[in-house]
């Protein structure tokens, strides 16, 4: 007959030949605690942990009646719990307890135990079971030694990760233990070191911001001496971002990739094709430069959400390759990764925009761009407050903003109904920047839910004036909401602004690529 099997990590599971077995908690709780002493459990001690709030002749009928529905629910197994004395025992050999095999396997030398051991580790010890307070101090201890066992396994397991299915069993088991302690910096600094072995530095880097993120918003405190040696280790042993790649350019590239940023941050259809130009000839002239390709992806993008093109699609798809390529010249240029996260944010993929985003900014936390265009994606993805705290980071590292990280603030605070905040923040965004679209388009959105349809109106007809797609239609369709409850307010402001149904038809047409690199 197959053992029974009783799942103490995770939620309390008992499964025996006949099927599951469904039971109260205290049934749950006295099980539980049997299992986890080899010689038993007195019945005393079990009426201390579960009814020590009932008489004595009370607390032991109600011990006899667990003992019943325990035996009842085992079926043909009820003698392999036994009673010895005044004890209560499982029958040794005749069962299969995750615990006891979890602690067996993580103190093997071969990989493939400790494989198995991590994913036995499916939670917390008895996570959700709540049986009076005597027994949850009693769970609390035994949860807390073996998260500290689990812990152990990590590190082992980190250390001897030479292999993907070693490597992903590891990160599986930190990413479990950090959901139940997100505050563990020694869980962090395993994960990092286990993707920096694997040459995954993008990712061990965007674990140290993840890391002194959590730690700065719970704690008020930094990471760690010892997890900021794992941070700097990398450091030394990567080549600082972009660096190998400028060291051996022609200095006109860079020269051009300037030039071509300069003109790009001034928001209008010609000075985007001028940027497009410069960005252009550098990937041609380097036509493995991560950067410059990255830059060349936002010149189409660009051009795409602001009806320069004639063809939207045709511009997404020339933005996908070039960002794609990016990425894959050199992962470590953020720029690559905010491209490429921008192409699948407006293809509605949330979450692995959300990835590309986190990743740039791992690669570049001082650069005020890179942070924008994360809060931009957190926005448009619906974590209003880790919007709202990034983009304040990015007017931080760059106050003097034309507008545009502005207007993200502004788009916040209109979706979370700060109306004030917001008309401040898109009136300052309009004003630095008055040929920028999206500032006027949510002056017109942000006045028309206030009932003030004349200037709601006013700013709609500037907002349609500046962008041929702004329409009825580009809302419902095209902007990269995932609310859909934000997206229907989006379309109603607009038609209280008198925003036509589709948009106007215009935008130049598309001539192919001229850097000779970009798949067509």
């Amino acid at each position: 007959m197959p053992y029974p099997r009783l799942q103490l990590l995770g939620a309390f599971v008992l499964e025996t030949p006949q099927g599951a077995v469904r039971l109260g908690r205290k049934a749950q709780a006295m099980l539980a605690c049997c299992a986890m002493h080899a010689t038993g459990v007195s019945r005393a001690r079990l009426v201390a942990l579960l009814w020590a709030d009932l008489g004595e002749e009370e607390a032991r009928n109600a011990l006899r009646q667990c003992l019943h529905l325990l035996r009842r629910g085992l079926g043909s197994g009820a003698d392999l719990l036994d009673s010895e004395g005044d004890r209560i025992v499982l029958r040794a050999g005749a069962w299969d307890v995750d615990v006891h095999r979890f602690e067996f396997l993580a103190q093997q030398r071969e990989t493939a135990a400790l494989v198995e051991a991590a994913e036995l580790v499916r939670g917390d010890f008895l996570e959700a079971l709540d049986a009076g307070e005597d027994f949850n101090r009693w769970a609390a201890a035994e949860r807390e030694r073996l998260r500290d066992a689990a812990h152990a396994l990590l590190t082992r397991m980190c250390e001897v990760a030479g292999d993907a299915p070693t490597r992903e069993a590891a990160v599986r088991l930190g990413r479990r233990l950090l959901a139940n302690d997100p505050l563990h910096e020694g869980c962090y600094r395993a994960l990092m070191q286990v993707h920096a072995r694997a040459g995954l530095r993008a990712k061990a880097l965007q674990l140290w911001n993840e890391c002194r993120d959590v730690l700065r918003k719970e704690l008020g405190v930094e990471p760690s001496p010892e997890t900021a040696a794992v941070v700097a280790h990398l450091s030394e042993e990567a080549p600082a971002i972009g660096a190998a790649t400028r060291r051996k350019d022609d200095p006109r590239v860079q020269d051009l990739i300037l030039r071509g940023l300069q003109l790009f941050k001034l928001t209008t259809a010609e000075d985007n094709l001028r940027a497009r130009a410069a960005f252009e000839t550098a990937a041609n002239l380097a036509p493995d430069h991560a950067e410059a390709i990255a830059r060349l992806a936002w010149t189409y993008w660009l051009e795409a959400v602001s009806g320069w093109s004639e063809d939207a699609e045709l511009s997404y798809e020339y933005a996908a390759n070039a960002a794609a390529r990016a990425v894959t010249c050199d992962w470590r240029v953020a720029a690559a990764h905010t491209a490429h996260g921008k192409v699948l944010l407006w293809r509605g993929q949330h979450e692995a925009a959300l990835e590309q985003m986190r990743l740039a900014v791992a690669l570049a936390p001082s650069d005020g761009f890179t942070i924008f265009n994360a809060a931009d994606t957190a926005s448009w993805s619906g974590r209003y407050d880790e919007a709202l705290q990034t983009v304040d980071r990015a007017l931080a590292v760059e106050p003097n903003d034309a507008g545009i990280f502005l207007t993200i603030r502004g788009f916040i605070q209109w979706i979370t109904r700060d109306y004030r905040g917001a008309q401040a923040s898109l009136e300052s965004a309009a004003t630095r920047n008055p040929t920028y679209v999206w500032p006027h388009g949510l002056l017109a959105m942000l006045h028309a839910e206030c009932g003030e349809l004349e200037l709601a109106r006013s700013y709609g007809a500037t907002a349609q004036r500046l962008n041929r797609r702004i329409s009825i239609d580009f809302a419902e369709r095209v902007l990269p909401f995932k609310d859909p409850a934000v997206r229907r307010r989006c379309v109603e402001a607009y038609r209280a602004a008198g925003v036509p149904e589709h948009e106007r038809p215009g935008g130049l047409a598309m001539g192919p690529p001229h850097w000779a690199a970009l798949p067509i």
